[in-house]
């Protein structure tokens, strides 16, 4: 399951593992990526696009409960969907910009993690992977909300992890560097984006933790910059 499956780093962990052979539910907020999507996997089966607003709990529980009733289980859940808006100085930041950073980045990765809680836990195995950024590792001037978002990210993962420590799954933070994405393109100008690492690269890497082969312990945190891991951090004592 991976929300934010539409473009981006998303839509390459989607594309990775559909030829594996899994079924992928990808989820965004609206259709507009739909074509793209189907596109790069119409070499795979398996791709279930869902359109749900996931910073609306009750967008989320109607979503889980028809996985529910269609899987009954999730094996991986990554939270991927994510947004920034143009940079600005704090002073100058709206309220509605800043809450929109942490709806989109924050509040809809609680909502997933809160209402798939309960077959992780039933499971008793999985993987939860949240995708932060190396803006919620040190701070971006001029994207604070941004930063802020990311850097609770952080921290929601490392609580998650801290609350299930013997129930058998496991929940990471991916905190990338610059990539060559949309969203880049849109903050920075497409020659910065050009200029950053792939997000085919750090889709390599989130399915080398998922597959053990970059070894994280549950509540760590991996920091991907400039085309290498440069950080495996350990989850902070209670």
């Amino acid at each position: 399951m991976i929300t934010g499956a539409g473009s981006g780093l998303g839509l390459n962990l989607a594309d990775k593992f559909l030829h594996q052979g899994d079924t992928v539910y990808g989820v965004t907020k609206t259709k507009r990526h739909w074509k793209e999507a189907k596109k790069r996997a119409s070499s795979a089966n398996g791709l279930l696009l869902r359109q749900v607003d996931v910073a609306s709990e009750g967008a989320v529980k109607r979503f889980l409960s028809e996985v529910r009733k269609q899987s009954g289980r999730i094996d991986i859940l990554i939270n991927s969907a994510g947004y920034a808006n143009r940079p600005t100085r704090l002073e100058k930041e709206s309220l509605r910009e800043f809450q929109k950073n942490l709806s989109a980045n924050l509040v809809s990765t609680f909502l997933m993690c809160k209402h798939s809680l309960p077959l992780f836990q039933k499971q008793r195995k999985g993987w939860i992977v949240n995708i932060a950024s190396m803006a919620g590792k040190r701070a971006v001037p001029r994207l604070a909300a941004y930063s802020a978002s990311k850097f609770a990210v952080l921290a929601l993962t490392q609580c998650l992890a801290k609350e299930n420590e013997d129930a058998g799954f496991k929940c990471v933070t991916v905190c990338p560097g610059g990539m060559n994405t949309e969203m880049r393109a849109k903050l920075f100008g497409r020659d910065d984006a050009l200029r950053q690492q792939g997000a085919d690269f750090v889709a390599d890497k989130i399915l080398e933790i998922i597959e053990g082969k970059l070894a994280v312990e549950s509540g760590g945190d991996v920091v991907i910059r400039h085309g290498k891991v440069t950080a495996v951090n350990p989850l902070p004592p209670a």
